[in-house]
């Protein structure tokens, strides 16, 4: 199942570029509705919305009696956008095996929607109300997709993040508010959004792992040299760390953000956070530190299987410490009782267990 949904988002990528030439080149004649570049995103997400239901870990309440999947349109103003998108959606490939089963709602419909339980909400118009975006995922408990530019931070689940490459973008708050989850595969492919709060949050806990850890004398040229952070993957969180450092000590040691015009040996940090937007780095990176005294910090579960040595993932709402205590026994670094007692402990293989 797995291996089907992953093929299917590479699929989505690899279709990515065709879908992205020129107007001219991709034939003349449609009558568009939205600004062009939002026309090409409303392609973009016919391809990813299917891909982000397969995603899902369960299907089976939006299922109807003949097994079709119920998926809803959703559109404010002019409809030809949401008939479009539900034409394309009607004859698409099946999603795990069911078919789907479109209904086409305005935004006002929706509002007051208490029909059968759907697997996913398709957004084709632009600039709809932030709480509405979220006020619709809790209340349905599932998947709001759009396609459009910023909807992803005004509270939709999943959008398109579109950089040097298009990937799903998720906003695993709300993700969590709407009770939705996905399987791994998607989470290790897609971005993630985190408001400003949560950045912070997550720099608070770098800074806070550095009091429940010992390292060897080993790792530092002296006794009053600092401890040394380095983050891979997200400037926002070097931002908000740099901020949350300063001033700070640990056993006499200040703590220091490496620059990034210093371009230092990762096994010279001691404190190496990878964020999941470095994961085509991460194996070659982890590979680099094995061994050393680096306390390698993660965001998804994966990181921790593939041997990095604690990741900080959503659980219930909140960020949840899982380590794997054998990379940390290669990297001699000891990890205190309590953190151990509340975190979950994983290997590289095999299932997790909590403590």
């Amino acid at each position: 199942m797995a291996k089907t949904g992953c093929a299917a988002l590479l699929g989505f990528l690899l279709c990515v570029q065709m879908l992205l030439l020129p107007e001219d080149a991709q034939g003349q004649g449609r009558g568009q509705t939205l600004w062009h570049e939002d026309e090409q995103r409303m392609q973009l997400g016919l391809k990813l919305f299917p891909v982000s239901i397969g995603a899902l870990e369960s299907l089976e309440t939006a299922l109807g009696p003949d097994g079709r999947l119920l998926v809803l349109v959703v559109y404010d103003g002019p409809s030809n956008s949401a008939l479009q998108a539900a034409d394309y959606f009607k004859s698409a490939a099946k999603v795990r095996g069911h078919r789907l089963q479109v209904e086409v709602l305005t935004a006002a419909d929706l509002d007051a929607y208490t029909g059968p339980h759907p697997g996913g909400i398709f957004i084709a118009s632009v600039g709809l109300n932030p709480g509405r975006l979220r006020a619709w995922s809790e209340r349905q408990r599932t998947l709001v997709f759009s396609p459009f530019d910023g909807a992803v931070e005004d509270g939709a689940v999943v959008g398109l993040h579109v950089a040097e490459r298009i990937l799903p973008i998720v906003n695993l708050t709300q993700a969590e508010r709407a009770g939705v989850q996905f399987k791994p595969y998607f989470l290790e492919e897609a971005r993630y959004y985190e408001s400003f709060q949560d950045i912070d949050r997550r720099a608070n806990f770098l800074l806070n792992f550095a009091f429940f850890m010992q390292w060897p004398a080993s790792a530092f040229d002296s006794a009053s040299a600092p401890l040394r952070y380095c983050v891979l993957g997200s400037p926002e969180l070097s931002s908000s760390l740099k901020r949350t450092l300063a001033g700070e000590q640990v056993a006499g040691r200040p703590l220091q953000l490496a620059n990034d015009q210093e371009q230092i040996p990762w096994r010279r940090c001691h404190i190496l956070y990878l964020d999941h937007r470095a994961a085509e780095s991460a194996s070659r990176v982890l590979a680099e530190v094995d061994g050393a005294p680096v306390l390698t910090v993660g965001d998804t579960e994966g990181m921790v299987r593939a041997g990095g040595i604690l990741s900080m993932v959503r659980e219930n709402g909140r960020l949840h410490p899982m380590i794997n205590s054998e990379a940390a026994a290669r990297a001699g670094i000891q990890i205190s009782s309590k953190l151990l007692r509340l975190a979950t402990l994983v290997q590289a293989s095999g299932t997790g267990k909590t403590r």
